[in-house]
């Protein structure tokens, strides 16, 4: 009998502690399971990361585009208008010279 009282005692004590290591082993693949799941958001975050950064990159690349862009027509226009101004510069030199030739002339 106290054999057998032993021998439930160590069953039960074996089963407990299968029962522990199990209890143990879920706890850790849960924890696995969780630090898998932030690991995957934050690679989901950081890929978000980039992608905006990427996209505020491209969005700055057009902005210096467009202003040089700008910046390259308002000189084409500036030199254009400079260039109209000298030859009306010249005109107006080339008919004064004229004015005072027949002013001298006469």
């Amino acid at each position: 009998q106290e054999n057998q009282d032993q021998e439930n005692q160590d069953q039960e004590n074996q089963n407990q502690d299968n029962q522990d290591q199990e209890n143990q082993n879920q706890d850790n693949q849960d924890q696995e399971n969780k630090d898998q799941e932030n690991q995957n958001q934050d690679n989901q975050d950081q890929d978000s990361q980039n992608q905006d950064n990427q996209n505020q990159d491209n969005q700055n690349q057009d902005n210096q585009n467009q202003n040089e862009q700008n910046t390259k027509l308002q000189a084409e226009a500036i030199l254009n208008a400079l260039q109209k101004k000298e030859k009306i510069n010249q005109k107006l030199k080339i008919y004064n010279s004229k004015t005072k030739n027949l002013v001298k002339d006469w």
